[in-house]
């Protein structure tokens, strides 16, 4: 896996933007884990080898989710094995890492890029984590991580404050709106209720015996 990082700088008044690029060539090793579920404080981690990404809400999960999953018709055009020689190690030096915290959907997406004479290559853009993606094994088990990651959202964050009003209200128009004869229906306790007849259960067959006997 490699990655490169560029930074851009403001001229007048300072400033710093860091951008990762991180290149996926074949199956990668993914793992998807959650954080203090239910408190204010959770989380779901998705790590794709060293890039590492903490989302901090459903709405964010869901979104990376559909951002990879808006990429499955293109990536039907990369290669099915990538060049391993863009992932190989580089002499003299550690492997870096990359980690980002991810909230209120960062902007994400897929791009296919093609070049004349050059393999196919997918850039997926989660924030400022690009992965360049260059094969279908790379592609389906990082879409894998975030599909497991948005599923896992669900049950590690509490619901929002609008949430709970929502579902507050569907309860209260349920109750509202609910057929006339719907609590009539419903024996009140100390309300003696008649007993309704059942008709006898019907006496069983016998059980059909099998017609292929038992080899000796």
């Amino acid at each position: 896996m490699v990655k490169r990082v560029e930074e851009s700088r403001m001229s007048r008044n300072g400033g710093q933007a860091i951008k990762v690029v991180v290149s996926l060539v074949g199956p990668q090793e993914t793992s998807v884990q959650a954080h203090r579920p239910g408190t204010d404080g959770a989380a779901v981690s998705v790590r794709v080898g060293g890039s590492l990404i903490y989302i901090h809400d459903a709405e964010t999960a869901a979104t990376f989710r559909r951002a990879w999953e808006s990429g499955v018709r293109q990536a039907r055009s990369l290669p099915v094995q990538g060049d391993l020689t863009r992932v190989m190690p580089v002499s003299g030096l550690a492997e870096p890492a990359v980690m980002m915290e991810a909230a209120e959907s960062p902007p994400a997406g897929a791009r296919m890029e093609r070049r004349p004479g050059h393999p196919s290559r997918l850039w997926m853009t989660l924030g400022r984590i690009g992965f360049d993606v260059h094969d279908h094994a790379a592609f389906h088990s990082t879409l894998a991580a975030f599909r497991r990651a948005d599923r896992l959202a669900a049950k590690v964050f509490p619901p929002t404050p609008e949430q709970r009003a929502c579902e507050q209200a569907a309860r209260t128009a349920g109750r509202l709106f609910a057929p006339p004869g719907a609590a009539a229906d419903r024996p009140t306790a100390g309300r003696p209720t008649a007993a309704v007849a059942r008709p006898a259960a019907a006496r069983p067959l016998p059980r059909a015996r099998p017609a292929i006997g038992r080899a000796v």
